[in-house]
């Protein structure tokens, strides 16, 4: 079930196509402005977590830790540099997103609060979404966490594609773009391409970059 994509490539699947159909009937488009930051890194679409929702490159790296006392605490699951892959423009409306986060046994996920008219069609951790996610400074705020760790047992969330049906880009997680019929494009893991098994966000634990080009936490956030 496509939408038509005016000569485009054709990457969506049911799912997350119905998904935005659903959510279509409910939006009234925000007004978003995509503004592109410079910087030596060009991960697009980079979905990360963070202590805020306005995580800067020279905050990121601290952001992307809870080094807070044990409790019930926010987080943010912020996608940085939204790219519509098939124009080659910027996002500026996030129309839906996919992906699944992986939480240690030790961490409890309370709540996952979604932008104004934006409904998950899955169950958390697992999120298929019909979104309207405004874009301001190349950050869109996805999802308001309300995570429980109660134990100070030190441990890291990952974000991989969703297991609760095939993904709609078999291997990956994805975003669309409001502002083009909902196409879709790849995102990734704030730690960086493909690298879904490793950590976006540490809970008492430092979230240590794998290698220098594929850490997101910082680098990311640029275009």
């Amino acid at each position: 079930m496509d939408f038509p994509r005016k000569g485009k490539p054709k990457m969506k699947k049911l799912l997350l196509a119905m998904s935005a159909l659903a959510a279509l009937s409910l939006l009234a488009p925000s007004d978003g402005v995509a503004q592109s930051w410079t910087g030596p890194e060009n991960l697009t679409n980079a979905i990360g977590i963070y202590t805020t929702a306005t995580p800067t490159p020279a905050s990121a790296n601290d952001d992307a830790v809870y080094s807070g006392a044990p409790g019930q605490f926010t987080a943010y699951v912020v996608c940085t540099n939204p790219w519509n892959d098939n124009t080659n423009t910027a996002i500026s409306i996030i129309g839906g997103f996919e992906f699944k986060l992986v939480l240690p046994g030790n961490v409890f996920l309370l709540n996952a609060a979604l932008p104004p008219q934006s409904t998950n069609f899955a169950t958390p951790p697992e999120f298929l979404c019909g979104a309207n996610a405004p874009v301001n400074n190349s950050i869109s705020t996805l999802i308001t966490l309300t995570l429980g760790w109660f134990d100070g047992v030190p441990g890291t969330i990952s974000v991989t594609p969703v297991e609760i049906a095939p993904a709609s880009v078999p291997g990956n997680i994805a975003v669309t773009d409001y502002n083009d019929d909902f196409s879709i494009s790849v995102a990734k893991p704030s730690s960086g391409v493909g690298a879904f098994d490793q950590p976006v966000f540490g809970m008492g634990t430092p979230v240590v970059p794998n290698d220098d080009t594929t850490w997101g936490g910082v680098k990311s956030l640029y275009r």
